[in-house]
């Protein structure tokens, strides 16, 4: 068997481009039409061959990698189908601009819309969710092929890179034969020079700008700034303290925004607790809001700046968030700079009786939560708070959307430095996050990684577990298992007793121990509060991989929330006749 059609050449030298140019970890799902790469990226030394069974949670795998680790993850399938289940995971590095490179093996132009076997149309399979996308054809023998190669897995990782990070989409198509001959490997054409180099220099921001944003904030009376999820808001940390040292604004952040931090300036702790009390809330609307990342997980929040009717800032790196539409302008550009430039600005703003109220608003409604989660009944907050105790001071959490981000939202205290907080929130699905938070643990194999999901959210991606043995990760899953759909219990959907169960509530029945036997996990059963810390050092402190399940009645979650909510008015309530 001899390379007659180029493609062992090609894949040998486009895989040896991609790792010149930085790439360090592929998933690949087993298939046929794939092999030239699949053989050439298992062969390369520097490139870390992570394999899957299920494509779709290889993909959310490697979505979780490049999550954790900021740098691109490439994908590899074989054609047909096998790309489609690339799709949603594409989906939520669209919208969360995270770098993938997705690699789809075709059938050649022969074999299209013949009938032939395992042949879709894979061109454009991804639509708009990808930076870029391009089918090169079938690989050929001319001189000046193997520079075209090499540019192309240059261009394909710096267009994943971005800015704006996300997808990219190369669609491969191979003619037979497919492997070399048996102890043959094919060499990679030499390179001619170095690797092509994509240089994005920051830029600092326009005086005009600055001159603006620090104008408009030293006018108002009741600023406050928000911030929603970044993964690289560690980043900002040291210029917001230094801003907020100097304004009178009080920081709503959330943990994925990765600034809800111990001895961070103007830190507001349970804000979401603290903003349902209609009375509290309606004293101390805000005349401008600054807000940083994306838009914030809660609706109490988003609800608050709405009826406050103040002029909103938004500061993003790039695109467009603005879901309420309130926007009344958005600066674009690096907001580390910016915030930098600000603090230079705006100069000294003492008191700080603004910020000082909601720092010690917030510290009340805080206490008051921890009261109130002192006494049955068991539900999310228990586990938030527990865990968050239980942590590491390095550690990263990959919480589940739907319940936990919002219960997260809710009771997780400011973090110590160095913890960080990943999700989904791109597209908020639930499918694919077991196999994102273990993505995740591979990418970073020395730091604790916590998964916070919900019953439902496993059983979406209950094949992702079996890449915990298979690659020996090392991990805790924590499931909040209230046997279906909690957070539709909070929901109008559940004022329909007759439907709501059989629709909504949707019971699973599952026994968790089982799952986990299946898969060889070590698991941790936990019904009551008390049993908690014990439950989570002990899977914390594993070798291995082990879930920790916590049981609750889904009654009792909904009872629990508003009787925290209650305390929490209650405490305000005190505070304000004292």
């Amino acid at each position: 068997m001899t390379d007659r059609n180029g493609t062992q050449a090609f894949a040998a030298t486009f895989v040896d481009e991609l790792a010149r140019c930085g790439l360090r970890a592929v998933c690949i799902a087993p298939g046929s039409r794939s092999a030239p790469l699949a053989i050439a990226f298992a062969r390369h030394p520097a490139i870390r061959v992570w394999m899957h069974l299920d494509e779709r949670s290889g993909s959310f795998f490697a979505l979780g990698m490049a999550k954790a680790t900021e740098r691109p993850v490439a994908l590899l399938c074989t054609s047909g189908t096998a790309a489609a289940e690339f799709h949603a995971a594409v989906i939520e590095a669209h919208h969360s601009r995270t770098p993938l490179l997705v690699l789809t093996a075709d059938r050649p132009p022969e074999l299209r819309d013949v009938g032939a076997n395992q042949a879709i149309d894979q061109a454009h399979l991804y639509g708009s969710a990808v930076r870029w996308c391009f089918d090169p054809g079938v690989p050929d023998g001319e001189p000046g092929a193997p520079a075209r190669w090499r540019r192309l897995a240059a261009r394909s990782l710096a267009e994943a890179a971005g800015p704006p990070a996300g997808p990219v989409h190369l669609n491969l198509p191979f003619r037979d034969p497919l492997t070399p001959r048996p102890g043959e490997e094919p060499a990679p054409a030499p390179a001619a020079g170095p690797p092509t180099r994509v240089r994005r220099p920051a830029q600092a921001p326009a005086g005009a700008v600055v001159a603006g944003l620090a104008a408009a904030l030293r006018g108002a009376t009741r600023p406050l700034v928000i911030a929603g999820e970044m993964r690289d808001g560690a980043a900002l940390g040291a210029p917001l303290d230094a801003l907020l040292s100097r304004l009178d604004a009080p920081l709503l952040a959330e943990p994925a925004s990765q600034l809800r931090r111990r001895g961070g300036a103007g830190v507001v702790e349970a804000y979401d607790a603290l903003l349902r009390d209609d009375a509290w809330a309606g004293a101390h609307r805000p005349d401008l809001v600054l807000r940083l990342g994306a838009p914030p997980t809660s609706k109490v929040v988003n609800g608050f700046v709405a009826r406050s009717a103040a002029p909103l800032i938004v500061v993003d790196g790039d695109g467009w968030r603005d879901p309420d539409q309130l926007a009344a302008e958005l600066v674009r550009g690096d907001p580390a700079l910016l915030l930098a430039a600000l603090a230079e600005q705006v100069g000294a703003g003492e008191p700080h009786d603004w910020q000082r109220s909601w720092v010690e608003a917030g510290a009340r409604a805080a206490e008051a939560l921890g009261s109130r989660l002192a006494a049955p009944p068991l539900h999310e907050g228990h586990v938030v708070r527990a865990l968050a105790e239980a942590l590491p001071p390095e550690a990263q959490v990959v919480i589940g959307s739907s319940m936990p981000i919002r219960d997260a939202d809710t009771f997780w205290p400011a973090a110590e430095q160095g913890q960080r907080f990943l999700g989904n929130r791109g597209a908020s699905g639930i499918d694919g996050l077991v196999s994102t938070g273990l993505g995740a643990a591979a990418a970073r194999p020395g730091v604790p990684t916590v998964l916070l999901l919900g019953d439902l959210t496993l059983y979406h991606d209950m094949n992702g577990l079996w890449a915990a043995r298979r690659h020996g990760l090392r991990a805790t899953i924590v499931v909040l298992d209230n046997d279906g759909g909690g957070i539709f219990s909070f929901l109008p959907q559940a004022e329909h007793e007759d439907v709501f169960e059989e629709l909504f509530g949707t019971p699973l029945g599952l026994r968790l121990e089982d799952v986990a036997r299946l898969y060889g996990l070590a698991f941790r059963e936990v019904r009551e509060a008390a049993e908690l810390p014990g439950a989570l050092r002990a899977a914390l402190t594993a070798e291995d991989v082990s879930m920790v399940s916590v049981r609750f009645e889904r009654s009792g979650s909904v009872a629990g929330h508003r009787a925290c909510w209650t305390a929490v008015s209650e405490a305000l309530r005190e505070q304000s006749r004292l």
